[in-house]
C-alpha cells in the first residue's frame, strides 16, 4: 500500500477521534448541574462556611451557588422556586403552610434541631423576671406572653408544649409577636410577663441574675415525644427532585462533608467568629452543646411534627394536617 495512503489514513483517524473527543468533553461539561443554595446569611453558619471559602472539594458534576437573602425573601425565593434547581432552607411550620397551598417540596434533611444540652436543659424557654408572680404555667392565664411571631416552629412548638403537657387553654393566653433581641427588655420593664428569648441570650453568664425559666419546652417535648423535633430542613421543589433524584443526594453529601470539615475544625471556626463578631468565645462554643444539625429523622420526630402540625390547625395557621409520613421520610441508613 502506498505510504501516502497509510498517512493519510491516520490524520483521519485522529481527526475524526478528535471531534468525538471534543464532542465528548463537551458534552461532559455541559452535564455539569448549577444549583442554587438559598440561605438567610453565610458567617460562620459549620454547614455554609466552609462551602462558601472552599474548604471541600465540590463534586465535579455539580456547581453549587450560594445566594443569601434575608429570611423572608430567602424563604420566598425557597418557595417560589420551580424550574431551576434550587434547595433552600424552610420551617416545619411553612413547609405545612406550602403543602395546604397545593406547593409539594421533597424534604431532604433535617437542617437544624436545638436539643437538650448540658444540664438537661434546652435552649427552648419561656423565661419570667424573678420576682414575678407567675410561679407556674397555669398562671399564664390573662397574662402577655411575647413569642416570635404567631406561624414561628418555636412559638408553635410552646403553644404544642401548653395545651399537650401543662393543659392550658391556649385562648386564655395573650400572646403578642415580638423580635426576639427586644423581648429581654420588655420583659424587665414589666411590658410583657413572660417571653420567648433567644437562644444567645438564655446562654449568656448574666440570664440568672435577672431572669428563671418558667418552662423549658424543648425539654418538655423531649419528654412528650422523645425527641426535640427539627426546627428547620432543607427542601426542594418536589418536582425538580422527581427530575433527578441522584443530583440532591450529592448536593446532601456535599452539605455533610462539609459539616464534618466545621466540626473537626471548629474550635478554629469558633475563635474567628468571636474576633468578627465581638462575643464571647466560650459562649459561643458552649451554644454548640444546645444543637445539632444534618441528622436524620425518627419515628419520634415524625410523633413530635404531627403534634405540632395539629397545634397549628387549632390556632388557625393552617387549614388541614398534611400527610406527615409521607412529608417527612425516616431513612432507616
Amino acid at each position: 500500500m502506498d505510504k501516502k495512503y497509510i498517512v493519510w489514513g491516520i490524520l483521519l483517524i485522529i481527526i475524526i477521534g478528535g471531534i468525538f473527543f471534543n464532542r465528548g468533553a463537551s458534552q461532559s461539561q455541559s452535564r455539569q448541574e448549577t444549583v442554587d443554595l438559598v440561605v438567610t446569611d453565610v458567617g460562620f453558619n459549620p454547614i455554609f462556611y466552609p462551602i462558601d471559602n472552599k474548604k471541600v472539594l465540590q463534586p465535579e458534576d455539580i456547581q453549587i451557588n450560594i445566594k443569601t437573602a434575608d429570611y423572608t425573601q430567602a424563604e420566598l425565593y425557597t418557595l417560589a422556586s420551580s424550574d431551576h434547581p434550587l434547595v433552600g432552607v424552610l420551617s416545619t411550620i411553612n413547609i405545612g403552610i406550602a403543602h395546604n397551598r397545593g406547593e409539594e417540596f421533597k424534604v431532604l434533611v433535617p437542617y437544624y434541631r436545638e436539643i437538650v444540652g448540658p444540664g438537661e436543659m434546652s435552649v427552648g424557654q419561656l423565661i419570667i423576671m424573678r420576682g414575678s408572680d407567675i410561679k407556674t404555667a397555669q398562671d399564664l392565664y390573662e397574662k402577655k406572653v411575647g413569642i416570635q411571631g404567631e406561624t414561628d416552629g418555636s412559638t408553635i412548638a410552646l403553644k404544642t408544649v401548653l395545651k399537650n403537657k401543662y393543659n392550658l387553654d391556649l385562648s386564655k393566653i395573650n400572646f403578642a409577636a415580638y423580635d426576639s433581641e427586644l423581648m429581654p427588655e420588655l420583659l424587665s420593664r414589666r411590658a410583657i410577663d413572660a417571653a420567648m428569648v433567644d437562644s444567645d441570650y438564655i446562654l449568656a453568664s448574666d440570664f440568672d441574675q435577672n431572669f428563671t425559666t418558667l418552662v423549658d419546652f424543648g425539654k418538655d417535648l423531649q419528654e412528650l415525644y422523645g425527641v426535640v423535633p427539627p426546627v428547620k430542613f432543607f427542601v426542594v421543589k418536589s418536582e425538580l427532585y422527581e427530575k433527578d433524584p441522584q443530583l440532591y443526594e450529592k448536593v446532601v453529601g456535599f452539605f455533610r462533608k462539609n459539616y464534618e470539615w466545621s466540626i473537626d475544625n471548629i474550635e478554629e471556626i469558633t475563635r474567628l467568629e468571636a474576633v468578627s463578631s465581638g462575643e464571647d468565645y466560650a459562649s459561643l462554643i458552649k451554644a454548640l452543646d444546645y444543637q445539632s444539625r444534618l441528622d436524620k429523622l425518627t419515628r419520634d420526630d415524625i410523633k413530635a411534627l404531627e403534634a405540632i402540625y395539629q397545634t397549628a390547625k387549632e390556632i388557625g395557621v393552617i387549614e388541614e394536617i398534611p400527610d406527615v409520613d409521607k412529608l417527612f421520610e425516616v431513612r432507616e441508613n
